[in-house]
Formats: C-alpha cells, structure tokens, sequence
C-alpha cells in the first residue's frame, strides 16, 4: 500500500470557511503522521490524500489519521491510473485469494477523467476478482468491501475503511482549560471539546504534600492517552493541598467540597486569562454526586461571575460515560488506584442545596486571592506528546 485516502462529513457542510477547516484538517495530519514516511498531504474533490515514500509506515499511518477530529474514515491502498486495467490490477492485489468468504465493489468518480462509468468498473472488478478467488458477491453485508475512488486524473482503490472520531479539526473553535481530575468523566468532558475543534489545555489538581504522587501518574497517563486524539496537550499541575488545609481549619465540613470546587474554578478562571483560553470545562453531570445538584453547580460558578464554564457531560448518565471512556482508551486508567484531592480532609456529608450566600458568608475567613495565587506559583506545567496507537 502507498496512499492513504481521508474521508471527512462535517467540515463538508462547511461554507464559505471550508477551505480554513480543510487547511486545519491537513496541518494535523501532518503533524499526526510525523515519522511514518509521508511525503504529501493533499485536498481534492472534497476527499484528502496522502502518499508516501516506500517503505512507508502506511498501516501504522491509518491508525494515526483514524484518531485525528474531523476524521470520518481513513482507507488504506494504492493509487492507480483512471483506467480498467490498472484499477484492476490494484484490486487483485488487495483482494487475495483466501483472505475474505464475500464482498462487494463500490465505485466513486469525481470530476474524473474516467470514461467508465461506476456501474460498469463495479461489474468489471468484481468480475476480476470473482474469477480469481471464487468468493460470491454480496452486497449487502460482505466480509469485504473492495472501494475505488476516480478524481480529477488519478484513482486510489483500498480494502474496507477504518472509522475515524468525525467532529472538528482541533484549532478551529479557539482555546479551552478543562478541569480534569483521575477520574472518569472528566477526561471523557474534555475529549468532547477537543471533538468540537477546541485546542483544551488540562488542569489538574493534587494534594500534595497531604496525598502522595499517585495523581500526577494518573493525570499524565490520562494527557498522553488523550494526546493520541488531540496530538500534543498542554498539562497544567497546581497544587491545592495548603488550600484545602485553610478551608478545613477556617469552614464548616458540610460546605467544604463546594468551597474547594469553588476555588478551583477560581484558579481555573486565573489561568485562562494567562494562556487566552476563552472559557472553562468540567465533568459535572447533573445529579451525579452531592457537588453536582442544580443548586450547587449554581452556588459554584457564582465564584466565577460572568465567566463562560462548559459542561459537555450535563445530562448523560454514568453508564454513557463509562462507555465512552473505553471507547477512547481513557477507561482502564482512571479506574486505578490514586490519591485524589477531591476527597482530601472530605467530610462525611456535604450540602446539596447551599447557596452562593452561604458559601461566600464562610468565604469571609479565608483569603481567596492569596490562596489562588499560591497555587498558581506551585503551578508546573508541560506539553504531552501522543502515546502510540493501539
């Protein structure tokens, strides 16, 4: 195989700024298939290509460009002359004898200088490979499905498709910072905003030295997990350990997990402004756990006032998440062992209806700015580069 042909749906139903999404589209493939030989990354009739330099990784490629947003569906194959016999030809060599019970030809001209109709280069290769092999035609559900797509003065014919994410080419919808804990959901929220076209910058937050390091391992694993998708990942690590110790010593327990998530939010909201990212995203799901009543995601972002904070995850159930956390490989990892911050000094309750004038009248004891520029200046941060494909 020397091509790759890289189907996308929604930046299609682009206007007059496709050609700005198309170009983003193509800057990530490149960046995603450093290192496996590619030589050229090309847009044409609505469809992008990519040919490579033998002995060119194309296998590993495909996998590569299958993760990349704004991906519909990659195919491996080769590329062909317009014409019966080099398609033909092509097809034989990806259709061997043995290696599938059925299949079915699907043919495509765009703007082509094929005189062929698809019609007829569907009979004539099935045909061919009918001949050679034996197999039956099925065309409703074949064990393989042989593609050949004619445009402009070229052709690429390949075996079946790998499904890619869809969605937007990150960098077209501007800069996030998203919350993201050990857990579940919340890199499951921020994988859904890189889906959306945003470039998402992770925050997490420790509890050292009251809890060990347990949670950066957990968070850097998460990033690079993550990365495979989004490329590269800004991981930010603030510590929030002296902070929780002052709201323990200064607050009443049952307001004491919305006075820390208050305050990250805070710290969230600082360091948004410093890295131009235009809004906030967490995992909350509504009714989840006590923090995430109506009222209390409410009292939460009254820390925030006028601050945008988006939560992908509102209204789907935990099950949904779990599922799509294995889906994108984030699963295994958050279900290890760590030392999360959010349950450090936790009480044995905590409030599901508090208001924002409870909590700023406790707020009164603690120095707010203080504590968010401590943690801030504990902050260290780091660009994670992808992990290898599954």
């Amino acid at each position: 195989m020397d091509t790759l042909i890289v189907h996308y749906d929604e930046v299609g139903l682009k206007g007059g700024n496709r050609h700005r999404f198309e170009d983003q589209l193509m800057a990530n493939l490149k960046r995603a298939l450093r290192g496996t030989g590619y030589r050229g990354v090309r847009c044409s009739v609505g469809r992008i290509t990519v040919d490579f330099k033998p002995p060119g990784l194309v296998s590993e490629a495909a996998a590569r460009a299958a993760r990349v947003f704004g991906v519909a569906n990659v195919g491996a194959g080769l590329r062909v002359e317009p014409e019966i016999i080099s398609i033909g030809d092509a097809a034989l060599e990806l259709m061997p004898v043995g290696s599938f019970t059925s299949f079915a030809v699907r043919a495509r001209r765009a703007r082509s200088s094929c005189q062929v109709d698809s019609r007829e280069i569907e009979r004539a290769v099935g045909g061919l490979i009918q001949e050679r092999t034996g197999a039956p035609v099925d065309l409703s559900n074949p064990d393989a499905t042989l593609h050949v797509e004619l445009f402009s003065d070229s052709g690429i014919v390949y075996r079946d498709r790998r499904p890619g994410p869809g969605g937007l080419p990150v960098g077209t919808s501007g800069k996030l910072v998203a919350l993201m804990s050990g857990g579940i959901d919340s890199p499951v929220a921020a994988w859904r905003m890189m889906r959306r076209g945003a470039e998402v910058e992770l925050l997490h937050f420790h509890g050292r030295p009251y809890t060990d390091a347990s949670s950066l391992t957990q968070a850097l694993d998460l990033t690079r997990a993550l990365s495979r998708y989004h490329l590269a990942t800004t991981l930010h690590l603030v510590p929030l350990g002296a902070a929780q110790a002052e709201v323990v010593t200064h607050c009443p327990p049952r307001l004491r997990l919305l006075l820390y998530r208050r305050l990250m939010l805070r710290i969230a909201t600082a360091l948004s402004d410093e890295r131009g990212a235009r809004a906030v995203v967490t995992g909350d799901s509504l009714g989840q756990v006590a923090s995430q009543t109506l009222e209390n995601l409410a009292t939460t972002d009254a820390a925030v006032p006028g601050r945008q904070v988006l939560r992908p995850l509102i209204g789907t159930g935990k099950l949904e998440i779990v599922r799509e956390a294995e889906a994108i490989g984030t699963l295994q990892i958050s279900n290890r062992r760590h030392q999360d911050c959010c349950v450090l000094f936790n009480p044995r309750s905590t409030s599901t209806h508090a208001s924002a004038e409870q909590t700023e009248a406790v707020e009164i004891a603690l120095d707010i700015n203080a504590l968010v520029g401590k943690a801030l200046a504990g902050r260290e941060s780091q660009v994670v580069e992808a992990m290898s494909p599954r």
